[in-house]
């Protein structure tokens, strides 16, 4: 009997439910759609998650695997500004497949609103971004790519409302900034007194 690949299936799983979510709203998004959308079985299923609640909060730790996934391959980018701009772009709907995951995303952060246990999922994956962004800007500022006497919470708090603000606006309004001007914003906000790296693919 062959032996079961769980990271497989695991991606197997959540990007059926995105699938379903894309397709049909959260409604959509069921136990039992699953089921019918992957042809497994219940039993398959229900080892990662047997409650809608534990679905939603299956498919937002999803969302968030793959965007630090992306961090950690961005991170390997040699030119340190150019790193630093890709790292902090993976938060962004800058390709196609980041905005269809930051669409999903806003799903889940409008049914938020109204359940308490996605609500903490989107407070903690919120918080883990800004100690991302915190390390960040303070890894520019000991690299002498940023002032050394930045106030740094000032720095994070406006980084991070950019990117908030650019991501709703090219996910709602698109026709309002285009990814490459989103992409050259994020690099002046970065690194103010660097000229912007060369972009690569961030329009597709």
């Amino acid at each position: 009997m062959a032996r079961v690949n769980h990271e497989e299936r695991r991606r197997e799983i959540v990007e059926a439910v995105w699938r379903l979510l894309e397709n049909g709203g959260l409604e959509a998004a069921s136990v039992r759609g699953v089921i019918a959308e992957t042809g497994l079985s219940s039993g398959s299923i229900r080892y990662f998650f047997s409650t809608q609640a534990g679905l939603h909060e299956f498919a937002m730790a999803g969302l968030a695997d793959r965007v630090q996934e992306r961090i950690r391959d961005a991170a390997t980018v040699p030119d340190l500004a150019r790193r630093a701009v890709a790292m902090v772009s993976e938060l962004m709907p800058l390709r196609d497949d980041t905005e269809r995951e930051l669409g999903i995303w806003m799903t889940f952060v409008t049914k938020g609103r109204h359940d308490p246990a996605l609500a903490r999922i989107v407070t903690e994956q919120a918080g883990a971004v800004r100690e991302f962004l915190t390390t960040v800007v303070i890894d520019l500022i000991h690299l002498g790519l940023r002032p050394s006497d930045t106030d740094v919470d000032s720095e994070v708090t406006h980084l991070n409302a950019v990117i908030d603000g650019l991501t709703f606006e090219l996910l709602t309004t698109p026709g309002l900034i285009s990814r490459d001007q989103a992409g050259a914003t994020i690099h002046r906000v970065l690194l103010p007194d660097q000229g912007r790296p060369e972009q690569e693919g961030t329009s597709s």
